[in-house]
């Protein structure tokens, strides 16, 4: 196998006899003139099917955040019964880099959706907690409870998810969206972070609908208000919660409508004033 290119002091990019591209690591193969003959007993990991993309980010990142960052993706990967990228292991590093350089700048970001992410990812999210304290403790600092759950997020990202079912979610929300823009009559701008925030919640939606797992609360007299305060999106509501019962299987109560009701209001109501 040969070593083509330096990306730090003790990470390279190879390809193996089969033409095959990968990364190995090792303590000190950066160093020597490229290109060269590499021994395996020189390597100490290799990772294959990593995304070019992420190859400038290593020059930035220390050899023992990559070493941590695998351990982190290995443990993923033992507590977690789905696939997951390659490219993980570097993404978390250069995420888990530059929060540690936000903790030096006191800087702490906040993340609206974390109670969600504890609730509906408990696998990954266990994984960011045994993350935080490896992070902590390696690096003698105190990153807050919140970033488990940026690091949980890193995880759900690098899930390589049945291709077949993710196409089928962004099939429905789409399908959703066009209900929406026709009783509204308007043509929603998806680069906005409105729909953004609108298109999380209907993931974490099909999500709860399909475990099973449905929120359920004392607000029927707030949904009863809604369908008279907000009759458009009681509207769409009803045409969405129709739809995803013929297409998906999934029976929306009248909370989940509630909340549906609320994310249609806030995404029309701007979209309104621009059309």
């Amino acid at each position: 196998m040969k070593a083509v290119r330096r990306l730090n002091n003790n990470v390279v990019l190879c390809i193996d006899d089969k033409g095959n591209e990968f990364i190995a690591r090792g303590k000190g193969i950066g160093f020597h003139e490229l290109p060269y003959e590499i021994e395996l007993s020189q390597i100490e990991r290799t990772y294959y099917n990593v995304d070019k993309h992420f190859f400038d980010v290593m020059v930035d990142i220390s050899d023992d955040l990559i070493v941590l960052t695998t351990k982190i993706i290995d443990y993923a990967r033992d507590q977690i019964d789905v696939a997951i990228s390659s490219s993980a292991v570097f993404t978390l590093a250069d995420h888990i880099n530059f929060a540690l350089k936000r903790y030096q700048e006191n800087l702490n970001v906040k993340l609206p959706i974390a109670y969600d992410i504890q609730y509906l990812f408990e696998e990954e999210y266990k994984v960011g907690k045994y993350a935080l304290k490896l992070v902590n403790d390696s690096y003698h600092v105190h990153l807050s409870q919140e970033e488990a759950c940026y690091i949980a997020m890193h995880i759900i990202n690098a899930e390589e998810k049945q291709k077949d079912e993710s196409s089928e979610d962004e099939q429905v929300i789409e399908k959703i969206t066009k209900i929406i823009e026709r009783v509204y009559q308007i043509c929603i701008n998806k680069r906005n972070f409105n729909y953004s925030r609108f298109v999380t919640h209907m993931h974490y939606l099909l999500k709860r609908g399909k475990k099973k797992t449905l929120v359920k609360s004392e607000n029927k007299k707030i949904y009863q208000s809604l369908v008279t305060e907000y009759p458009k999106s009681y509207k769409c509501s009803e045409l969405i919660s129709e739809y995803l019962k013929k297409q998906v299987g999934i029976y929306l109560n009248d909370e989940e409508k509630l909340y549906l009701i609320l994310h249609i209001n806030r995404l029309c109501e701007r979209e309104e004033c621009n059309r």
